[in-house]
């Protein structure tokens, strides 16, 4: 059985369909031969490959890809044959089932020679994001747009215990509301470091950014850090922490993803939808209901739930 899927997203979104991955590999594992494909941005590709939950995976930037988003320009024949297409299963997150990509998808499907599946059979698609009120997490929402398929849940990561490792602090995220205050953050450090708990922190370009030269310059001074890097080799760095603390972002879903324990901040998010998944997730809200303003949020019950996860891997 051949599988490709095609998703494109921000990290986080692309970590969040990791489970519906190893759903579909459960699923067909007694179908012969397997091999599974992802289609996304290439540095996400290569990221869940090398973490074993694709086979392979192709870009969807190349030309292959971006010439299914606009009409066929032959009534039988597809715009392109990317050799991703050569599948017993397209699942597709990019597409309603009418639009140009799926009549270029149902084209190429066509076109392959000794098909043993129905292009019907072959071919689904699904939403990547949830309606608001959805009342489970992503990941069940992502089953049940495939319930053809009869897709169970698959098992969460395995849990990583390192007692010996780094506290990682990651201060960022894609939006401005979604990050606890940066003073915040400096103080939690200097809090930590009175205590003999001496943290790294992990700077993007984003925070570098908006945080400004005074507050990272203050920041660089006093702590261990590391700016971003390969997101294969972030992965690595973090699945040695201790424990990882972060805003909702995609580096703290990839922590998540590690196994390590992860203490999440959440803001305007819908923890019930969009918390990580891994072994040890713990979600800190913001208090007020109206808004789920982080910075409401207080050091005080952030520094308490680090020492109380810290604990547990003495």
């Amino acid at each position: 059985m051949k599988i490709t899927v095609v998703h494109q997203g921000a990290l986080g979104d692309t970590i969040l369909i990791a489970p519906l991955l190893q759903s579909l590999r459960q699923r067909f594992r007694n179908d012969g031969q397997n091999s599974l494909t992802l289609v996304t941005r290439s540095s996400f590709g290569q990221l869940l490959t090398m973490l074993g939950f694709t086979d392979a995976y192709a870009s969807n930037e190349d030309r292959d890809y971006t010439r299914w988003c606009i009409l066929p320009e032959s009534p039988d024949t597809p715009n392109s044959l990317p050799s991703w297409a050569d599948c017993d299963l397209l699942i597709s997150a990019v597409s309603s089932p009418t639009g140009p990509w799926a009549l270029n998808a149902r084209l190429a499907l066509a076109k392959i020679k000794n098909r043993t599946r129905p292009i019907e059979d072959s071919l689904f698609f699904f939403n990547p994001l949830p309606p608001a009120d959805f009342p489970e997490h992503i990941t069940a929402w992502h089953r049940q747009q495939l319930a053809a398929l009869a897709l169970t849940p698959s098992p969460p990561p395995l849990a990583r215990l390192n007692p010996d490792g780094p506290i990682l602090i990651h201060p960022g995220s894609g939006g401005i509301a979604k990050c606890w205050p940066r003073e915040n953050f400096l103080a939690l450090g200097h809090t930590l470091k009175r205590n003999g708990l001496l943290p790294t922190f992990i700077l993007g370009e984003a925070e570098q950014e908006r945080w400004g030269a005074k507050y990272v310059q203050e920041l660089q001074s006093e702590f261990s850090w590391y700016l971003h890097m390969g997101l294969y080799e972030l992965a690595e760095k973090i699945s040695r922490a201790r424990l990882f603390l972060g805003n909702d972002s995609g580096v703290t879903h990839l922590a998540a993803l590690t196994g390590v324990p992860v203490i999440t901040l959440f803001g305007p998010s819908n923890d019930i939808q969009w918390r990580p998944v891994g072994p040890s997730v713990n979600i800190l809200r913001a208090p007020a209901p109206e808004d789920r303003n982080l910075e409401a949020l207080p050091l005080e019950t952030v520094l308490n739930e680090m020492l109380a996860e810290l604990r547990k891997t003495i």
